[in-house]
Order: structure tokens, then sequence, then C-alpha cells
């Protein structure tokens, strides 16, 4: 199984800008990252008008969309996928996947803990909790766990290297 992480938090709190920060610095150091990100909302990727949506319109179950950079697919399913499931559709060549979400599933995980944003830890009580990043180190919630500061990615990643890539 390729090195997994996901990082973690309320809505808001800066996940993401953290995750985009993380991958560019993954990137930089000569890694291929992929990515997985959980929605709990009815996400769209297509464009009413196109012609793929006109193909998941007609009945298309799956719509693959290609060009010489890139592919995309957009396919029903019958129940959510698990990360795991998730990781087997990502190319061989991936080096590192960083994940945005998936708190109930059982890969490693970073909390983002922000002051002002974040009121109770989702997954204080996870074995697979292995950092908060945070911003609020005098928090109650956060004593007792290994604290990366939010502010600073370049540290987070070799977090990400040393505990999770080489180990």
């Amino acid at each position: 199984m390729k090195p997994l992480v996901s990082f973690v938090g309320t809505s808001g709190c800066g996940k993401t800008t953290l995750i985009v920060k993380v991958i560019s610095e993954l990137v930089d150091r000569g890694y291929k990252v992929s990515t997985i990100k959980h929605d709990a909302h009815d996400f769209q990727m297509d464009k009413e008008g196109k012609d793929t949506w006109k193909h998941k319109q007609a009945g298309a179950s799956t719509v693959l969309i290609s060009n010489k950079s890139k592919y995309a697919i957009i396919s029903d399913v019958e129940e959510e996928k698990s990360i795991y499931e998730l990781v087997e559709m990502l190319p061989e060549s991936t080096d590192v996947i960083i994940a945005e979400g998936f708190k109930q599933e059982l890969q490693c995980k970073i909390e983002v803990f922000r002051r002002g944003y974040s009121r109770k830890l989702q997954c204080g009580e996870d074995p697979k909790l292995l950092a908060i990043a945070t911003d609020w180190e005098d928090s109650e919630q956060v004593q007792g766990f290994k604290l990366l500061d939010l502010n600073n990615h370049v540290l987070i990643v070799d977090f990400i290297v040393e505990n999770i890539i080489k180990a």
C-alpha cells in the first residue's frame, strides 16, 4: 500500500489551504503525489450542456473524457467507496497519497485544529491520529498530542516524510 495520510478537521479550518501547500512542497522534493477528497455533499464535476454531461443525462453510468495530457472518469456508484477502494484506482507511479476528509476510516490522520474555527477535536480518540496541525497550542484539547505548527507547511512535510513515507 502506498503511503497515505488524511487531513481531517471541521469545515473552514484550513484543511484545503494546508493541503495545497503540502502537495506543492512534496512535489518540489520530487514526490509524485495523488490526492483523494471526500465530499459529504453531492458534488458536480460536469457542466450542464457539455458533451459528457449530455452522455450522463442520456443514461450512461460511466463517462470517461480524455485528451493528450489528462483524463477523468465520472461513474455512478451504488454505495460510497472506502478510501482503500479509491486508493486502488490511483496510478502505480504514485509515491504518496494525500487525502482530505475520511475521518471515519482507518488511515493515518493529521487533524487541522485552528483557533477561532475548531471547537472540538474530530479524531481525538482515533489511534490513527498521528499529529495535530494547530495554531492553538495552549488549547486543553490538544494537550498530550504531537503538535505541528499549522503555519509551517515545510515542517509538516518533514513530519509526513519521516513518519509516513519513510516509515
